[in-house]
């Protein structure tokens, strides 16, 4: 296995450390022009529309950074070892899941400050996968970001052997599995999230994510008819909507929570087995051999 952490959060500090004379919209789009470049090049071996998603993040995540408060945090970033504890979470995940023929590497960039998503509910650390090859992580520092941050690496880890193992292409704004040229559905989705979760949630001690668990019973009994007429759907938007919520129809939370609830179920109706035994199995598979429904 070969997994890099590029702590490109240094470089970003050094881009708001130039910028840190300037009133906060010109520094902003001062850091966002030295950023766009800089993260293409880290991106320049993989497929271009993954560039531009990888791009277009990087300046999302970022928000409207007051320079000086961005500088700080970024200290903050590198006086808790952010790089090391990446690179130790990464190792522990490859003991437990080898995969001696994955290459990859991880980008550490801070995230938005201002975000109550990535601070309250995210913890401060957000992370995706860009296919098998790049993971895309946003931190800032907030209360026990560092578990969080190692929380999320052993999760983004348990992506990247998901996605060398069954690989998919951006094509038309939807993800297309390579080899059956099928698109990504929500199923495909929540499954992935449930092995993700559950692979994390073995390895490292303490946490217990919000995502797994937003749904009472009583609620999940009643949203789930409205999930499972969609599980087929591969909109990336809709499938977005279900997986985190709208704030409206859907709860937050909603398709996060059922597919760790699937990935549970199918453990205990099938001898319990690891999640790294379970992450080469289709999604379908886990989910008819779960006999998963709502508590009754």
């Amino acid at each position: 296995m070969s997994i890099s952490v590029v702590p490109a959060h240094r470089v970003v500090a050094k881009f708001a450390q130039q910028a840190s004379h300037l009133d906060a919209s010109d520094a902003g789009d001062a850091i966002e022009q030295e950023l766009r470049p800089y993260v293409r090049s880290l991106l320049s071996n993989l497929n271009p529309s993954f560039v531009e998603l990888g791009v277009r993040s990087a300046i999302t995540q970022l928000g409207d950074p007051d320079p000086r408060r961005l500088v700080e945090a970024l200290s903050q970033l590198e006086e808790g070892r952010a790089k090391e504890i990446a690179e130790e979470a990464l190792h522990t995940a490859a003991v437990h899941l080898p995969r001696p023929d994955i290459n990859a590497r991880v980008v550490l960039l801070p995230g938005d400050g201002e975000s109550r998503v990535l601070i309250q509910q995210m913890r401060g650390v957000l992370g995706f996968t860009l296919g098998s090859q790049v993971v895309l992580v946003f931190v800032w520092p907030t209360e026990n970001w560092q578990r969080w941050l190692g929380y999320t690496m052993t999760h983004e880890y348990a992506h990247l052997v998901r996605n060398h193992l069954f690989p998919r292409g951006l094509t038309g704004g939807r993800l297309i599995y390579m080899r059956t040229q099928e698109p990504e559905t929500l199923l495909d989705a929540m499954i992935v999230e449930g092995l993700a979760d559950t692979f994390a949630m073995g390895i490292v001690e303490d946490t217990s994510p919000p995502w797994i668990s937003a749904l009472s019973p009583d609620v999940e009994r009643s949203i789930w008819p409205k999930v499972r007429r969609r599980l087929a759907v591969a909109d990336p938007s809709e499938i977005r909507r279900i997986l985190f919520g709208d704030n409206d129809r859907i709860p937050t939370w909603t398709g996060h929570t059922v597919g760790y609830r699937i990935v549970q179920r199918f453990m205990k109706m099938n001898g319990d087995p690891s999640p790294a035994s379970m992450i080469g199995m289709p999604a379908s598979a886990i989910f008819e051999a779960s006999g998963y429904g709502p508590p009754a």
